[in-house]
């Protein structure tokens, strides 16, 4: 069974989607992980793809869709924004014991590439998309 949603790429579409998310965990059977991992996904992804994606000049929609099959989440976020891999992303410098002391910002997408199982990022130059795809399994 598949999940899916367009929304504006917009600071409002986060609460949308964040109400969509509890649409989809009622509707496919997910462990407490993939519900982590769901929301995490969702909440960090989306607000990136609005604050650093899109400008106030360029706005266009986010798309997501989720599925569970034989016990395995799949995720796809996807927008015309900024291209942006999340594998290029340097992890946070996590050796401070104090966090008044790190550098803001990056441990979200950090926890995304720690709890999937896989992660995957296209951008097509052609039409400006750009997918990101999560997998999580049981």
């Amino acid at each position: 069974m598949e999940q899916q949603i367009e929304v504006p790429g917009e600071w409002a579409s986060i609460a949308t989607l964040m109400d969509f998310t509890d649409e989809v965990e009622v509707c496919l059977p997910l462990t407490d992980d993939q519900r982590y991992l769901l929301r995490l996904v969702i909440e960090e992804i989306a607000t990136n793809i609005v604050k650093y994606g899109y400008s106030d000049e360029h706005r266009d929609v986010i798309r997501l869709q989720c599925a569970c099959e034989d016990g395995t989440l799949r995720i796809a976020i996807q927008d015309r924004g900024r291209p942006f891999d999340p594998h290029d992303h340097p992890d946070p410098d996590l050796s401070s014991d104090d966090p008044h002391h790190r550098d803001v910002g990056g441990l979200g997408i950090f926890f995304v590439r720690e709890l999937a199982d896989q992660l995957s990022y296209t951008h097509d130059p052609v039409t400006g998309w750009n997918e990101l795809s999560v997998i999580k399994g049981q």
